[in-house]
């Protein structure tokens, strides 16, 4: 009875097993006395040692550049948090003094507005209005920055204003020479302008000042002598015009300082108290006139340049 073997079984049955391979190493004394030593070791193991060394190199020196990154970036760190710090400190001194900036430009401009008031001039209303429409999204985050701008809007107002206020005293200056606005001659005021009953009854046209005969009366404005000479009822006077339709009148004199056609300063003497025309007793009649037509005189006494730049106005 003739026997069949199965084909894998015999296939393997040939098969031999592979040999593992085995490293040697041997460590020989340098004297001939010594033994040397062998060690026999698998070839698996000297593979994995390899490998094993190859991968803690690249670890260590993974380590080594991450940790040298990290320091940098570290160091990088304390830098910006330092210099940040610096700039939050600058920033914060620039806000204190952008608050100083702003409320002295308040101060100023309440002061400007008070002056603009005294002088009969009208109020300057500030138009800035600091949209943060049409700024950046950097610069809305930025109070300093916001704080500088609408400064520098509002310093900018303030030259305009300075500018008008400049030309407006320089107008000032010019017309104040030319406004009467002090006393003709010290003294009590014996009537005053408006309607009387005595000595005569009607419209008094001016105010009469008390003085001593012969005492010095005095331009109360710088102007040119318009009139020297005699008039009804107002005996010997003197006219003098200041410009921009307004003259003064001084009348009821003893004799004459100036002449038609001088050029006098204020404070400079004109006439001299007498009794001439109608009158009882010596004393100045003394009239401001403005296009001819007679004014409260009382209002030009002791008159200073802020009161005097309404009546311009």
């Amino acid at each position: 009875m003739t026997s069949r073997l199965n084909p894998d079984y015999t296939k393997s049955m040939d098969i031999k097993p592979k040999k593992e391979r085995f490293y040697t190493f041997m460590i020989v004394p340098h004297d001939a006395r010594g033994r040397p030593v062998s060690l026999k070791i698998p070839a698996r193991w000297v593979s994995a040692a390899i490998y094993l060394a190859i991968f803690s190199f690249l670890l260590v020196g993974s380590s080594i550049v991450y940790s040298t990154l990290l320091s940098r970036k570290l160091v990088n760190y304390a830098g910006t948090i330092s210099r940040s710090r610096q700039q939050q400190v600058v920033i914060n001194s620039f806000s204190d003094k952008t608050s100083k900036v702003s409320q002295a430009i308040n101060e100023l401009v309440a002061k400007d507005n008070e002056l603009r008031k005294l002088l009969g001039l009208k109020g300057w209303e500030s138009k800035v209005k600091l949209s943060t429409d049409q700024i950046s999204p950097e610069a809305k985050v930025n109070k300093v920055s916001l704080e500088f701008e609408l400064a520098s809007a509002k310093l900018a107002e303030r030259r305009q204003s300075l500018e008008e206020l400049k030309q407006w005293v320089s107008v000032v200056r010019s017309r104040f020479a030319s406004t009467p606005s002090t006393w003709p001659i010290y003294g009590r005021i014996a009537s005053f302008f408006g309607y009387r009953v005595y000595p005569w009854r009607g419209v008094h046209t001016g105010i009469d000042i008390s003085s001593h005969y012969g005492a010095p009366a005095r331009a109360t404005a710088a102007g040119v002598v318009s009139y020297v000479g005699w008039r009804r009822g107002y005996g010997k006077t003197v006219e003098i015009d200041h410009g921009y339709g307004v003259k003064t009148l001084y009348a009821h004199n003893s004799n004459y300082a100036v002449r038609v056609g001088q050029r006098v300063n204020k404070g400079q003497v004109v006439s001299y108290v007498g009794m001439t025309g109608w009158t009882t007793g010596p004393h100045l009649h003394y009239e401001v006139r403005r296009w001819d037509r007679p004014i409260n005189p009382v209002a030009f006494l002791d008159l200073n340049i802020l009161s005097a730049s309404r009546f311009w106005r």
